[in-house]
């Protein structure tokens, strides 16, 4: 709702934490992000996690509020808003390559 008019874009990259690699893509709003990790977790059952490790949306959020008077209900329903948009945006991505790992 409050989002549709951002355009994003993500970007991926790997870093290496001991012996394990690790991916982390950025949704890009331009002038806020999210930051996720993509790691494989479990020994007998593997699982695929994304991970929010960090969400810089605040100019964003600022943005909005100054264009629709947000009350503290409609902050919730925004921070739940952003959350869901940009790993929508994030498994796009993922599915886009054809990602199976």
């Amino acid at each position: 709702m409050y989002l549709e008019n951002y355009k994003t874009t993500v970007i991926q990259s790997l870093h290496t934490v001991g012996q394990m690699t690790e991916t982390t893509y950025t949704v890009d709003y331009e002038i806020g992000t999210c930051v996720y990790t993509y790691r494989k977790v479990g020994r007998r059952i593997k699982q695929e996690v994304l991970q929010l490790i960090n969400c810089d949306m605040w100019k964003v959020i600022t943005l909005i509020n100054e264009d629709n008077k947000l009350t503290e209900g409609d902050l919730t329903n925004l921070n739940m808003e952003i959350r869901t948009h940009s790993l929508d945006k994030v498994t796009e991505f993922i599915n886009g390559q054809g990602r199976n790992q």
